[in-house]
């Protein structure tokens, strides 16, 4: 049936034609075009998710700020700070070896032990900001305030036993750096070895952090028990150990106006950069890179697990992009689609006849028959006969019965064969 040609002007207003599957090719095709595309088209929504996720996460900016005036307080407040001249008496330099790695010391596990209180009230902002983000990733329709509170709905309890179990082990590393100095600095003579204890202390660090972020992605994409969670972070952490440096370190450039002087006007818009948008641009950048993680590795060992999600891969032949004709489950013939021209309803003007209501009548007729003939027809491919097949069929059988023979036209019959019949 040959397809009705549209009028310029309708052709002009409707645009040009979509194929089956041009929604899908509009996607990018990699998660690089995939994140700058978010960027670009989600400034709002990030913006968004920045400040719903910040209002949890600004205690512990807070708190290490904090730590920073401690230190420096504590510096003032220290012996070998003091003016040792008239009416103070002068301390022999060897007994204040180390003194300022112990303040840092005590510093870091009085900071640690805050942490770990608030690891409750810090989950919830990580919780729903990783949720949200993974469905902005695969991009599913996301409405920012109720799929927070979905995901911290989901995902609190997760979150929370892998943030507790973070900070236990990584104060415990950060605190072991820090004796490391004070036994640097007090003991010459084994000085080397704990200069390698330390050096192990940051990579086991570095190694906990990117190991802590694959349990929130992880967390919010898969439903897995805690230690299975942890063992895939590890072994995630450790096999892409290059990747995993490069990408987070990409994804804390937003955090590097930290480091401004803070007397500078760019430390200001720093500010400004970070209550806005730095936080949701990290959640973006690791998520991002965590899905790609997930398609090339794990995907593949998890039964129903989709891959490629919010991406067009060209080339890729998908199970849903292989359109077969199949019989509707929802009923037992098949239906004739309704964008078909060839038979139409007969309009019925403002003023009508009676002749008016014959045709109406005849195009309803019409359109039945040529429905059940579709319907037919269809039933005939599905079961794989022709016409052809079932004629064939007919005349190579012995006997044909009276009631399964088709009529004939009465203007093919003779009669006077008939009668003698």
């Amino acid at each position: 049936m040959a397809k009705k040609r549209k009028g310029i002007f309708t052709r002009i207003i409707e645009g040009p034609e979509r194929s089956e599957d041009y929604a899908r090719k509009t996607l990018p095709s990699n998660r690089w075009a995939l994140g700058w595309d978010l960027f670009k088209t989600n400034t709002g929504k990030l913006v968004k998710i920045n400040l719903l996720t910040i209002l949890f996460l600004f205690p512990v900016f807070l708190l290490f700020y904090f730590r920073q005036i401690l230190l420096k307080s504590q510096a003032f407040d220290a012996v070998f700070s003091r003016n040792i001249g008239i009416g103070y008496p002068a301390i022999p330099s060897a007994d204040l070896l180390g003194v300022s790695e112990a303040l840092v010391f005590r510093t870091d596990l009085t900071v640690f032990m805050l942490l770990f209180v608030l690891s409750f009230y810090l989950s919830v902002g990580l919780a729903g900001g990783f949720y949200v983000m993974r469905n902005l990733v695969w991009t599913e329709g996301v409405f920012v305030a109720s799929d927070f509170w979905r995901g911290v709905k989901k995902n609190y309890w997760v979150v929370l036993k892998s943030t507790l179990l973070f900070v236990f082990l990584f104060a415990a590393t950060v605190l072991t750096i820090d004796l490391c100095n004070v036994q640097i600095a007090v003991n010459v003579k084994l000085k080397w070895l704990f200069i390698i204890i330390k050096i192990i202390g940051i990579i086991l660090a570095v190694v906990l952090i990117i190991a802590y972020l694959y349990t929130l992605t992880s967390g919010v994409t898969y439903k897995l028990g805690f230690f299975g969670l942890i063992k895939n972070a590890i072994i995630l952490s450790v096999g892409l150990i290059p990747f995993n440096l490069f990408f987070a370190a990409f994804a804390c450039v937003p955090f590097l106006t930290l480091f401004i002087e803070a007397t500078s006007i760019f430390f200001a818009l720093g500010i400004m950069l970070i209550l806005l948008l730095s936080v949701s641009v990290f959640l973006l950048i690791w998520t991002n890179y965590s899905q790609w993680v997930f398609d090339e590795v794990v995907n593949d060992n998890v039964a129903g697990a989709k891959k490629y999600r919010g991406i067009h891969k060209k080339g890729e032949i998908r199970e849903n992009e292989t359109f077969v004709y199949k019989k509707s489950a929802l009923t037992a013939r098949p239906v004739k689609p309704i964008t078909d021209t060839e038979i139409e309803i007969h309009a019925l003007p403002e003023s009508y006849s009676r002749a008016d209501l014959v045709r109406l009548e005849e195009s309803k007729k019409l359109m039945i028959e040529d429905s059940e003939r579709y319907a037919e027809e269809k039933l005939k491919e599905i079961e794989g006969k022709s016409a052809v097949d079932e004629f064939m069929e007919g005349s190579n059988s012995a006997e044909v019965k009276p009631e399964k023979a088709k009529p004939v036209d009465k203007k093919w019959q003779n009669p006077k064969k008939k009668g003698k019949k």
